[in-house]
């Protein structure tokens, strides 16, 4: 993976040590990204989407929570990209919409609108998703309330409703009436989404299982056994759920991660994926004035 060693020279530490590249800056990394996918192999027999078929640019979004600010910003941008090369994009949004942040049911509104807009672009349920899924369709457990709750849901519950947040079954009755489309956006969320040689999932996978079997819970939670993991799977796998130790999006041998914590750094990040390769990073971000920026990393 590549990494940055005690001194600061960037490198890539792979099972056999840790080989140093002192003349790169982190947004050139990307190069190796790039170099590495290119050399991926993966077995055949496994059922993927032809050239032919696959969208000119794939945006994948990792965990808004509730950033709306940010997301409007970086769609935009995707918008413009869209017009400018007269082509329709896809986007893939990796969940964790929702909770911590200001604004959950302004960005699910934009989701809603950006899936409309965008053929082919989908979401994937995050594990802050799933608990306002299973409050909506009354199945939320008192365990998973509990922590759903300390875990950010206050903030999603308090924009949707002025109801004391302890009264949840009429604040889903609300919701329900309120936002049915966004009753629709959970309900048809994907666990994961394979284009090409990449796979978009929240969290990540679990090695040595095939996608089609891979169990729900870990496709939201996973961290150890998939972050740890050094060898290459099938795909090539884009994920968020865990912020990423640079607070900037990190390519690693076998996967790409991408949540920058927006909801504290004030930083949204995204993929572009282009020609079944990575071609950039974008992230939008808070700027010293209080606006919002956006800047591209790409490699050269």
């Amino acid at each position: 993976m590549v990494r940055q060693g005690r001194d600061g020279v960037y490198g890539i530490a792979t099972p056999d040590g840790f080989a140093s590249v002192s003349s790169l800056l982190p947004f050139q990394l990307l190069a190796f990204g790039r170099m590495m996918s290119r050399n991926h192999v993966f077995p055949a027999g496994k059922r993927v989407m032809t050239t032919d078929s696959r969208p000119p640019d794939i945006y994948a979004i990792a965990d808004i929570h509730g950033r709306a600010d940010l997301l409007e910003v970086m769609l935009a941008y995707i918008a413009e990209g869209a017009a400018a090369h007269a082509s329709k994009p896809v986007v893939i949004f990796l969940g964790d919409l929702i909770d911590r942040g200001p604004d959950s049911p302004k960005v699910i509104d934009q989701v809603c609108a950006t899936l409309e807009l965008y053929p082919g672009s989908r979401l994937i349920l995050g594990n802050h998703d799933y608990y306002l899924r299973e409050l909506l369709r009354g199945t939320l457990t008192s365990e998973d309330a509990v922590n759903w709750l300390d875990w950010g849901g206050v903030a999603t519950l308090s924009a949707y409703s002025d109801r004391p947040v302890p009264d949840l079954d009429n604040i889903a009755a609300d919701i329900r009436h309120r936002f049915p489309h966004h009753v629709d956006l959970l309900e048809n969320a994907l666990t994961f989404k394979e284009i090409g040689r990449f796979c978009f999932v929240h969290a990540g996978i679990r090695p040595g299982v095939e996608l089609i079997d891979q169990d729900a819970y870990d496709l939201r939670w996973i961290r150890a056994g998939f972050l740890d993991h050094l060898d290459l799977f099938r795909h090539i796998v884009l994920h968020g759920h865990t912020i990423t130790a640079s607070l900037r999006p990190e390519i690693h041998s076998n996967r790409i991660a991408l949540d920058t914590g927006a909801y504290r750094t004030g930083r949204l990040s995204a993929a572009v994926i282009r020609s079944d390769e990575l071609s950039h990073f974008v992230c939008t971000e808070l700027t010293t004035e209080g606006g919002i920026s956006i800047g591209e990393w790409r490699p050269e």
